[in-house]
């Protein structure tokens, strides 16, 4: 369940609570995955269960269904959710599946390269970077110890900006102390990929001079322009023919429509995505909603971005209509009003953009690192997690970062 639909569930709950609707939600996990910190789990800073919500207690606590099982197809002419457990008919469906790993066909992604996209990825590479360096405290070969320590991370996005700054605080300020065998200066190197010609693409080239300063402190190698032909075992190729050997190899690239939706007989962009109209119904329908990184919706001549805080804002306009639709009353338009972007840049430091009325206002340092903080504390769902985060981030700031390549 991608952070959408668990922001929708919670805003049904005020305005159709469970006595008065039978509502069902459909996952194929559990808990709900707080994707925006995923990369703390793959360097350490949180554990698992700091940025996982169990699903079962949202609808529980709602009066709401929820079912585990694998969603097959949406049959809209039939009005039938298939799943791997049997059909399940419906008034009114949101789709909110979210998206997937986009390898864009290169050979090698799957098999030699790690994702970061659900929590088991997260857990790979924090085990991933602790055995790299576990083997490379005992290895005598030079060589072999170098590239042991040396790591690739394909994607200069937000997730590959973030896990790279992350992973040299790992690297600084916990594994140098526990591992006094490695030459840091000289073993360790850190690559970070991207096709494009700047780093953050998306975001305001503000942003993406600032985490470009910041990722050059911290002696991160970024190259640009650098267009990935094919991944290796421990090998990385590029279409401009360089080679890079790394022992640990992350894919950061991009996303994908999720495949569900290539089974709902609807309109679609041309990324694949359910075209949906400003009540976020999908081709005017009052059956089908849609919202996040599965909805198309115009603004300004062009799809929203796939990002979270898209898909949160989109989940409570949707949650509106689905109780406006079901008491047989009139969707209203959805109005999007951008936030700005957020990109954290490692220890006490981070990068933001402010949206304003008119322009936007881009701050960095400190004073960007709290907003950032504030900001993602406050998107958890539960007084919980909450807590747990913010104990966390105080734990692994002050003690140290989990290192143990264990569960």
């Amino acid at each position: 369940m991608r952070v959408g639909g668990l922001h929708l569930i919670r805003a049904l709950e005020h305005r159709l609570p469970g006595k008065a609707v039978d509502l069902t939600l459909v996952d194929r996990q559990n808990y709900h995955l707080f994707t925006p910190l995923l990369y703390q789990v793959a360097t350490g800073e949180l554990p698992p269960h700091a940025v996982a919500y169990p699903l079962r207690l949202a609808t529980a606590l709602a009066g709401y269904r929820f079912i585990q099982t694998e969603i097959e197809a949406i049959d809209v002419e039939r009005h039938v959710v298939r799943t791997a457990d049997g059909d399940l008919p419906y008034d009114h469906v949101v789709v909110a599946p979210g998206s997937v790993t986009n390898d864009y066909g290169i050979p090698g992604v799957a098999e030699h390269a790690v994702a970061m996209k659900w929590l088991a990825d997260g857990e790979a590479v924090r085990k991933r970077v602790i055995r790299a360096f576990e083997d490379a405290a005992i290895e005598s070969d030079a060589a072999k110890r170098k590239q042991d320590l040396t790591f690739v991370l394909i994607g200069a996005g937000p997730v590959g900006v973030e896990l790279a700054s992350s992973l040299r605080d790992l690297m600084d300020h916990t594994l140098r102390r526990i591992y006094p065998t490695v030459d840091f200066e000289r073993d360790v190197t850190i690559h970070l990929l991207d096709a494009a010609d700047r780093v953050l693409p998306s975001f305001d080239p503000r942003l993406g001079r600032i985490a470009m300063k910041r990722l050059e402190q911290q002696k991160i190698r970024v190259l640009l322009k650098a267009a990935v032909s094919e991944i290796r075992p421990g090998l990385v190729r590029t279409k401009e023919g360089a080679e890079l050997r790394a022992r640990t190899i992350v894919w950061s690239a991009g996303v994908k429509t999720n495949p569900l939706l290539a089974t709902i007989d609807l309109p679609k962009a041309k990324d694949g995505r359910l075209l949906v109209d400003a009540r976020l119904r999908a081709d005017g329908r009052d059956d089908v909603l849609s919202l996040g990184d599965a909805a198309a919706f115009d603004y300004q001549g062009r799809p929203l971005p796939q990002l979270a805080q898209v898909a949160v804002m989109e989940a409570k306009a949707a949650a509106r209509n689905v109780a406006a639709l079901v008491r047989g009353q009139p969707a209203v338009p959805y109005v999007y009003r951008r936030k700005g972007d957020l990109i954290a840049l490692g220890r006490t430091n981070a990068g933001a953009e402010l949206a304003l009325v008119r322009g936007s206002v881009v701050m960095s340092g400190l004073p960007a690192w709290t907003v950032w903080r504030g900001n993602y504390l406050l998107q958890l769902l539960g007084v919980r997690n909450r807590a747990t985060l913010l104990m966390e981030w105080v734990l692994s700031y002050f003690s140290g970062r989990l290192v143990a390549d264990a569960p």
